[in-house]
């Protein structure tokens, strides 16, 4: 429900607070007084282009939405124009345009001389007919067999483009298994051979050093182990003086023997090598790094390789067993669409001729007797929506034969049309707007009209711009508009109105004027309306 417009400024319209009601909202005020102000208002929050001024603010309120956008079930959307720029908010924050009529999306809708119509979008006339027929548990259905069917399609025809390139894809993954298979490529083997050939590459070095290092420790006279037991003796001879000499002693002894221990492993290095085991290494090196060039991975991605190649292979053999498959569950389920399109083409052709029916039976009451309505159900190839192409034909008189409503309803004759369809099969959005629908409507006709709309806002929210105070009288809500001028400029008011201002208003529409008699006339009208 749309339950507040709040508006800063917006033309010549100040600081005005609309509260709006479920029901039916009706707006009126003297000719000329530019009742659709209001209507321009929503519109231009709403993204409607025009020359707009500077400081232009207006905010929209509704409440009880349940949508991503809204906050514990209100939305608020508004518009501002600053320094010459149009600036959209969603609750308060900045959004772009195209949010804000995300945001806006089923929440109202606008129906009038001067406004497009869903009507003229062919792709609705379906949507309200299926409405009217009330078949979207079917429709449900279909939509899952729909998306299925074409699941299968794409899969046949990706399995078809598959089994194209099979055979040569087959023969391809064998070599290249045989081949990563043959290498026997095992994880962390690489960094093992690397670090042997630099080992092997180094022997000469190693050599010389470890050479070196035995005869500093043992070998050679005055080594380290030679040292450390002249060391060892020296101390030993005024040990008995000193537990603490006793204890270096000891010391001494233990590094003599780590000394000891390690020359001994010094001894023990295998520095002795075959030339054939660095060939052999350099060789297996350049396979690894030659597969990982030529299968752009490295050494644990070739292990991995193997495992896919044989799974793929695997599915490959097993695509020739898979096509038939999908053909023939594709084929099942074409025939369940087929039979579930054929139920629902019934059924919108037999409610096709009862939505004409019921339409052309409001049409007359608003005037349109020589109204024809025809809803056209053509059998079309099948989609998402079954197997048929649906359009809406008008022909408002008599010797016209019924073309496209979007190529010959007058602005008047499609909001007249809108109203009766809304009454027959209901409506996707909650707030409604009527601008002036009941313009070129008097007398009979007029009640009619009022009676319609009444019935309509007992299911959604109804704001309605009249100059007829045969359909005032119905509001729930009854709001004046008003223009004054001042020395500099011209300026409206919108002010809601109470049982006697309401009382003379309808007076005023009825006449022109407030006399006893035309107010007694409006009280009745009133009184007749509850």
């Amino acid at each position: 429900m749309l339950s507040k417009i709040r508006i800063k400024k917006f033309l010549y319209l100040k600081d005005i607070d609309i509260d709006l009601d479920k029901g039916l909202n009706v707006f009126t005020g003297e000719t000329g007084v530019g009742k659709s102000l209001v209507v321009d208002a929503v519109l231009f929050v709403l993204g409607k282009k025009g020359k707009f001024s500077d400081g232009d603010y207006v905010e929209l309120i509704f409440e009880n939405v349940q949508n991503e956008y809204s906050e514990e079930g209100v939305l608020i959307l508004a518009r501002e124009v600053k320094s010459g720029k149009n600036v959209y908010y969603i609750n308060g924050r900045r959004a772009t345009l195209s949010a804000l009529k995300e945001a806006s999306e089923g929440l109202i809708t606008i129906h009038g001389q001067n406004h497009q119509q869903k009507l003229f979008d062919r792709e609705r006339h379906r949507e309200i007919l299926d409405a009217y027929a009330g078949i979207w548990h079917l429709l449900e259905e279909y939509r899952k067999l729909y998306i299925r069917y074409r699941e299968l399609e794409k899969q046949e025809e990706y399995l078809k483009n598959q089994q194209s390139n099979r055979l040569r894809e087959i023969d391809i993954l064998k070599f290249q298994l045989d081949e990563l298979e043959e290498a026997d490529i095992k994880e962390g083997e690489k960094e093992k051979l690397e670090e042997r050939y630099r080992y092997l590459t180094n022997i000469s070095r190693i050599k010389e050093s470890v050479y070196t290092a035995e005869q500093l420790l043992s070998e050679e006279e005055g080594s380290v182990s030679e040292k450390l037991s002249s060391t060892v003796k020296e101390l030993e001879k005024v040990s008995g003086f000193s537990e603490e000499i006793k204890e270096i002693i000891r010391s001494l002894e233990e590094a003599k023997a780590i000394i000891d221990d390690a020359s001994y492993s010094l001894s023990r290095i295998d520095i002795d090598f075959d030339r054939s085991e660095i060939e052999e290494i350099e060789e297996r090196l350049n396979l690894i790094n030659r597969l990982e060039i030529k299968y752009n991975t490295d050494e644990k991605g070739l292990v991995d390789l193997k495992e896919q190649f044989r799974e793929r292979l695997e599915y490959l053999k097993n695509l020739e067993f898979e096509l038939p498959k999908i053909k023939e569950e594709k084929e099942k389920v074409y025939a369940d669409l087929q039979e579930l399109a054929e139920k629902i083409s019934l059924i919108r052709k037999e409610k096709a001729k009862q939505l004409e029916k019921s339409l052309e039976d409001h049409l007359k009451e608003l005037a349109l007797n020589e109204a024809r309505f025809i809803v056209q159900v053509k059998e079309a190839e099948i989609g998402k929506y079954g197997k048929d192409s649906v359009l809406f034909l008008f022909s408002a008189n008599k010797g016209f034969e019924p073309m496209p409503v979007e190529e010959v309803a007058s602005g008047g004759e499609i909001s007249r049309l809108s109203l009766s369809i809304k009454l027959v099969a209901g409506s996707d959005v909650n707030c409604m707007i009527f601008d002036e629908v009941d313009s070129g409507v008097g007398g009979k006709t007029a009640l009619f009209m009022a009676k319609k709309l009444k019935k309509l806002s007992e299911k959604y929210q109804v704001i309605l711009i009249t100059h007829l105070p045969q359909i005032a009288v119905y509001g729930d809500r009854h709001f004046y508009i008003d223009k004054y001028h001042t020395s500099d400029s011209t300026l409206a008011s919108i002010k809601q109105l109470e049982t006697d201002e309401r009382v003379k208003e309808i007076a005023r529409m009825l006449s022109g004027k407030t006399d006893e008699q035309t107010v007694e006339l409006a009280r009745q009208l009133l009184q007749s309306a509850k």
